[in-house]
């Protein structure tokens, strides 16, 4: 009587830890992306995973130890995942087990499905067996095909093209999109937000403005904003955003496009600062404020310039009034307009310096120009109706470099202007 009950506590903690181990294999079992099966000799089941179950439509109950190969075959066929009759199925799987040779396998199942496998014979007679559908594999491999196509359409759209989910990180995104973030690569954007990617201001913009989308389901059509670069510099840009829905109807999260409107801002800015100057000339304004307005009309046209005016006395050479946003300029301006700046005044020349600091002509201001990080000089003069070079307009850049198309059409037309203002100022005084 008394050794009943010790023997019993002395079975249970050995049973308790097989338990245990069992019930960890089993989960790691489960983790398996593959169905796996293990039979004995008797062609009995011992163990199988939950993905086995699924992929043959049965359910893990079905699949108790010691239940069956005719059991499972016959639930199988049942089940409309048997891919012949029972007894036909039997015999091919009991050839295989007697042959004792490992073996990879495929096989059509009647729903249309493609199942491959590896047969492992053990040294007890039974074996394990691994079972694939290869028709998920198909489908994620079609699906990967898709998006690697869906890429190659958006890489080649000019604009801006991403989907972001409901925490406002990237799923989707355009080549277009990746440079403009200064990453070669839009695989380099998935997961991010704004927050990893951009300046801290801009991002903030951009995560106010989603979140609004996100919360009220309202888009956010063509709206017009700033936004920095990865090196520093403004950009202007059209963006729409519109929520995305889930089945649910719930927002699940943002497709986004954005246009570069940079050009077009900064052409009705040239359009409108230009009339401004022509309303100043017309109203009597100070020759010294038209030229101050020009010369801050010129720099907002571009980064990293300096604009400078100088205005001839009759006697062509002398400096007789200017402007710039330099002020310490006016100091070397009659030095410039003698020495390397001269020849643009004198015979009418369009002056380009790549490089002030490579130029043997500026070695006098080297020195001056490098104090400031000025790097580069460009200057065309300002003529008169008859021809007569009257000023000059010079631009300083920070970056050695030549100016671009649009740079030079922006001095003509600087060039242009400071012409009127200087002819007005010449007519009001002989008036």
């Amino acid at each position: 009587m008394d050794q009943k009950p010790s023997t019993t506590a002395a079975l249970e903690s050995p049973i308790a830890a097989l338990q245990a181990q069992a019930e960890r294999y089993q989960a790691a079992l489960d983790a398996i992306s593959q169905g796996v099966a293990f039979f004995d000799r008797e062609r009995r089941l011992i163990l199988a995973n939950r993905r086995f179950a699924e992929i043959y439509r049965l359910s893990i109950d079905q699949l108790s130890p010691g239940v069956t190969l005719r059991e499972i075959t016959e639930l199988r066929f049942a089940a409309g995942t048997c891919p012949m009759a029972i007894d036909d199925y039997l015999a091919y799987v009991e050839t295989t087990a007697e042959t004792r040779d490992d073996r990879d396998w495929s096989i059509a199942l009647g729903d249309g499905r493609t199942i491959r496998g590896q047969f492992r014979s053990m040294r007890d007679g039974g074996w394990v067996a691994t079972h694939e559908d290869m028709t998920d594999s198909r489908e994620r491999r079609l699906l990967i095909e898709e998006r690697i196509s869906l890429q190659s359409l958006i890489d080649v759209v000019p604009d801006n093209l991403w989907v972001k989910n409901a925490e406002s990180r990237f799923v989707i995104a355009n080549r277009a999109t990746a440079l403009r973030l200064g990453h070669a690569s839009a695989t380099q954007l998935i997961g991010n937000s704004d927050l990893e990617l951009c300046p801290w201001e801009t991002a903030q913009k951009y995560l106010a403005d989603e979140r609004e989308i996100i919360e009220t389901g309202r888009p956010m059509i063509d709206k017009e904003e700033y936004i920095l670069e990865p090196d520093g510099e403004r950009l202007w840009v059209a963006t729409t955003k519109v929520p995305f829905r889930n089945e649910r109807g719930e927002v699940a999260g943002i497709i986004g496009v954005s246009r570069d409107i940079t050009r077009r801002r900064l052409a009705d800015a040239l359009y409108d600062g230009q009339a401004e100057i022509l309303r100043l000339i017309a109203g009597g304004a100070p020759t010294a404020s038209v030229l101050e307005e020009l010369v801050h009309l010129v720099e907002s046209q571009s980064t990293g310039i300096v604009a400078s005016i100088m205005l001839l006395a009759n006697d062509t050479g002398r400096q007789r009034e200017g402007a710039t946003s330099l002020y310490a300029i006016e100091e070397r301006r009659a030095d410039l307009l003698a020495g390397p700046l001269g020849g643009a005044v004198r015979q009418g020349h369009f002056v380009v310096v790549p490089d002030i600091v490579a130029d043997p002509s500026w070695v006098e201001h080297w020195s001056f120009f490098s104090a400031f990080r000025l790097r580069a000089c460009w200057a065309t003069p300002i003529c008169s109706r008859a021809g007569a070079p009257i000023g000059l307009l010079a631009i300083f850049a920070r970056v050695a470099r030549e100016p671009n198309e649009g740079e030079i059409k922006l001095m003509q037309i600087g060039a242009q202007l400071a012409a009127i203002t200087a002819e007005c100022d010449r007519a009001n005084v002989l008036s």
